[in-house]
């Protein structure tokens, strides 16, 4: 089954999704240690629950989005599982952990978006043997 959006664009879309994957788990992981100089920079809406719930819902958007793209295009199933296991880390594992955990969490998560955008990523790529 074939999409009507370029695998090109799909490609492009993994790389940003993967980008945002990581850009939410540095900052998740910065922030508390920067937390004290935020105000001082500007930048105190980055230690907000509301700015990660916002991280947090844009790379669910972008990898619900891409990752069917991509199945259309190659027809595996395996970063869906990657995908649903991030989600479900930064939905209810990473809430309710204490906040020595919590780190471990938003790294995991990260981690499996991440993984998931990858394979996506080099499934979606066109075959040069063929």
């Amino acid at each position: 089954m074939k999409t009507i959006i370029p695998t090109s664009y799909v490609a492009k879309m993994d790389l940003a999704g993967m980008g945002l994957s990581v850009a939410c788990a540095i900052h998740c992981l910065v922030t508390p240690i920067l937390l004290s100089t935020l105000p001082l920079l500007g930048f105190e809406f980055l230690g907000h629950e509301g700015f990660e719930s916002v991280m947090i819902t844009g790379i669910a958007i972008l990898a619900g989005f891409t990752f069917i793209s991509g199945h259309r295009v190659h027809g595996r199933k395996l970063h869906f599982i990657f995908g649903a296991l991030g989600l479900a880390v930064f939905l209810f594992v990473r809430p309710f952990v204490d906040e020595a955990l919590e780190p471990y969490a938003t790294l995991l998560g990260g981690s499996a978006f991440v993984v998931g955008h990858f394979l996506n990523w080099k499934w979606s790529k066109p075959c040069e043997s063929c």
